[in-house]
């Protein structure tokens, strides 16, 4: 990729921005999500929203069953009712 992932993570903020990364897909190692998300924080808290960064770390494979949809549906209705 031509662009680091932490910076596009930190350029959304105060944005609200949901990573869903299972820990056994087989695309992508989630430790480098953790890592993005990690790096990505401080500028959530320096613009006073933290609470709009957040990752849900499903155990399962590069799937999206009904779990893991209830948890991006509850923050997409959160922060798009939010948004109006």
């Amino acid at each position: 990729m031509p662009f680091d992932f932490p910076e596009v993570v930190a350029a959304i903020a105060p944005r609200a921005f949901l990573a869903s990364s299972p820990t056994m897909d087989d695309n992508f190692e989630v430790s480098g999500v953790k890592d993005c998300i990690a790096a990505a924080k401080p500028v959530y808290e320096l613009l006073g929203a933290k609470d709009k960064l957040q990752a849900n770390y499903p155990e399962c494979k590069h799937t999206f069953p009904e779990d893991v949809r209830k948890v991006a549906y509850e923050f997409l209705d959160r922060w798009l009712k939010d948004a109006k």
